[in-house]
């Protein structure tokens, strides 16, 4: 987005949305456009396309973003010259990531236009109640990565394309506001029923949405631990009131996924997280130039290895579900001298000693799979793992929910184990038994900080596919402690991102005008709120 306005770009991406909406097969990129106008569209054939739609941008650029500013992924500078070196440079400057703006202002968008159906909320309540979790679930995100941000005239389309900028305080009290209307709606009868091929996360089950609504809400309370302001006091309160006593069976017990029928007819079809990164491109069959692209970075390697001070002797099984060693010589793409798993340090220089096949590259896990298997699997909206970290912080930060989840070990054990069972890796109770005797890492360690330790297993089990969290959290807490990239210009990765260049072009009289510097500040007035 370039030189069009924010409402401008939602209303051509709705416009979009049609295609993935309509029809029997919502994947189908070459459905014509003009078959059915966005006005005419029951929230019943919105919702399969809002979903699935917005998915592609948390796939795509939204974990490229978090995993390489969280040091998981480096470039292959042995067939690339200068991967990632914005990335590495960390100048957020206006056009530095923009494409996590675009992307999830158009999926919020999709979802307000399904809320804002005329009498959707009487004949279609549960529809609306899954597009009010779905919106609160993107627009978080993007008040956590830019703090102040169009909300309240933001998907007007062209009725307004210069929105207004709305505090992030107080978007986060009407994002919670909705999810209260969300789980009230879906508490009641009447209505239409969500049929399972109208949505692809959940199947229709309203027990389940309910369930993720809730943790939803956790994850803004834990958010707002930090904040002294009395607007978010009296609102961390309110969470605090609504959810002490929710039993850990009361957020969700699985992982959120999507699927409406991934398949690999071509790419449009795919499972966008295999499309994007994944092994074989379907168009020429042979390796995908953006899984050449990334490699493990030495710094996760270490750590998962047990070659970090930090970690030193602890290997994680979970390194061989989540990496392959000398991944691109298995692919038969280069030779190789180093066998084991091997990473490069973010900034390098090639090292001549070494060869591109030496290092490890994204694994089993989702990506080193053939096509068929790799186009069809499920997307991962949030992992069960993630959820069970956010109890495990909740109990530690605030006493009130001891009774219901404990101290926190229980919940933080079992985020362990079922990232574990995720990623098809053993012996979980031993890695968790040697990990309690590493300060940091388990939750036993000695003279350890629990923050820190639940900060570094939220940074291995969302690696791959919801790293922005882990960066969402550092950003909040500064854990897990990680070195910066080689050349980087900032001594710190940004706090924030910089709005885009299409709102200075397009929205200026209302887009806020930070300087560079103020997106390293953790004080400046432009910080994310939850900061102070």
């Amino acid at each position: 987005m370039k030189k069009i306005s924010l409402k401008l770009y939602i209303t051509a991406a709705l416009g979009a949305l049609v295609l993935t909406s309509c029809g029997r097969d919502y994947l189908d990129v070459n459905e014509n456009p003009n078959s059915a106008y966005l006005d005419q569209l029951s929230p019943k054939e919105l919702l399969p396309g809002a979903e699935t739609q917005t998915y592609r941008t948390q796939a795509g650029l939204v974990n490229r973003f978090g995993n390489v500013m969280m040091n998981a992924w480096a470039g292959n500078n042995y067939y690339y010259a200068g991967p990632f070196q914005q990335e590495y440079a960390m100048i957020a400057n206006s056009t530095f990531y923009n494409g996590i703006w675009d992307g999830y202002y158009a999926g919020a968008g999709y979802y307000d236009n399904i809320i804002k159906t005329p009498n959707a909320v009487t004949n279609y309540p549960k529809h609306v109640a899954i597009a009010r979790i779905m919106k609160a679930f993107y627009m978080q995100t993007i008040v956590d990565l830019y703090n102040d941000v169009p909300y309240s005239d933001a998907f007007k389309r062209q009725s307004n394309p210069t929105p207004k900028y709305d505090k992030g305080k107080d978007i986060y009290k009407d994002l919670v506001s909705e999810l209260d209307k969300a789980i009230t709606a879906l508490g009641t009868t009447g209505g239409t029923t969500v049929a399972a091929t109208e949505d692809p996360i959940n199947g229709g089950d309203l027990t389940k949405w309910t369930q993720f609504a809730r943790t939803i809400k956790l994850r803004i309370l834990v958010r707002l631990s930090k904040c002294t302001d009395p607007d978010m006091v009296a609102l961390r309160n309110q969470l605090k009131t609504s959810l002490a006593s929710t039993a850990t069976t009361s957020y969700i017990t699985s992982d959120i996924t999507i699927n409406p029928g991934y398949a690999s007819g071509n790419a449009d079809q795919q499972n966008p997280l295999y499309r994007n990164f994944g092994r074989v491109d379907i168009n020429s069959g042979q390796v995908n130039s953006t899984y050449r692209l990334i490699v493990a970075s030495k710094h996760i390697i270490d750590n998962m290895r047990g070659l970090a001070p930090r970690t030193s002797g602890l290997v994680d099984a979970r390194t061989s579900r989540i990496f392959i060693n000398n991944g691109l010589a298995q692919a038969g793409l280069a030779d190789y001298t180093v066998v084991g798993f091997k990473g490069i340090e973010q900034g390098s220089n090639k090292d001549l000693n070494f060869l591109e096949g030496d290092f490890a590259t994204l694994g089993p896990k989702m990506f080193y799979l053939s096509t068929a298997n790799g186009s069809v699997q499920n997307g991962i909206i949030m992992s069960l793992a993630e959820a069970k970290l956010l109890q495990a912080e909740a109990a530690l930060t605030y006493p009130e929910f001891t009774a219901a989840l404990g101290d926190g070990q229980a919940r933080f054990n079992e985020a362990i184990t079922d990232n574990f069972t995720f990623l098809g890796a053993a012996n979980s109770a031993a890695y968790i038994a040697n990990a309690n005797t590493k300060v940091n890492i388990g939750w036993t360690g000695t003279n350890d900080n629990k923050l820190a330790a639940i900060q570094y297993q939220r940074w291995i089990a969302l690696t791959n596919i919801n790293p922005v969290e882990t960066y969402i959290g550092y950003t909040k807490t500064g854990y897990p402690v990680t070195p910066m990239p080689i050349g980087a210009n900032y001594p710190d990765r940004p706090k924030r991102l910089m709005y885009p260049q299409s709102e200075y072009i397009a929205n200026s009289a209302n887009v806020p005008n930070p300087q560079i510097s103020e997106m390293y500040s953790a004080t400046s007035q432009y910080a994310p709120f939850w900061l102070k």
